[in-house]
């Protein structure tokens, strides 16, 4: 019984985690996703929604999302729109300073964990959203849901990248 029990409970946390993988890779809700911190007026906030974002993006790594997708089109669908809100993408979180462009994938630069604790109204000088043509031309097609750039000249927050990248 209790293994009975214990496969049910097994089977559906699977469930639920490839559920939540889809909406995370959503392009509708990525777009939803940059469209709430667009409305965002305090930059403090924004941060606090990017760092989630961010944390939240690295339970998907990149062979989570499949080149191939096969999208059902609805009765009276334009096809194009179909694609273009059924698509799976993540979006891009950069940091720049001065001269240097760190990508903030916390799959691939798991040390990036110390960085974003540092990250705050005063370490992060501003906030910019790349979107469309813009993205795709600057970052490629791994932009198709947008690119986040924080760009910072904070000293602080450059001491903890040197020493992350030391550790």
């Amino acid at each position: 019984m209790k293994t009975i029990f214990l496969l049910i409970t097994l089977f559906f946390s699977f469930l639920c985690i490839g559920q939540n993988i889809d909406s995370l890779v959503s392009k509708r809700n990525n777009l939803e996703w940059i469209n709430e911190l667009k409305q965002i007026n305090s930059k403090e906030e924004k941060i606090k929604k990017i760092i989630e974002k961010i944390k939240s993006d690295s339970i998907v790594s990149k062979p989570d999302i499949p080149e191939i997708i096969v999208i059902k089109v609805d009765k009276g669908e334009d096809l194009s729109d179909a694609i273009r809100k059924r698509t799976k993408c993540k979006i891009i979180f950069v940091l720049t300073q001065k001269n240097s462009i760190r990508l903030l994938d916390l799959n691939q630069y798991p040390k990036n964990t110390i960085i974003i604790n540092y990250f705050n109204s005063i370490s992060i000088d501003s906030i910019e959203i790349i979107e469309g043509d813009k993205a795709l031309s600057l970052f490629g097609t791994s932009a198709t849901c947008g690119v986040v750039v924080l760009k910072s000249n904070n000293g602080k927050l450059k001491r903890a990248i040197k020493k992350s990248l030391k550790v």
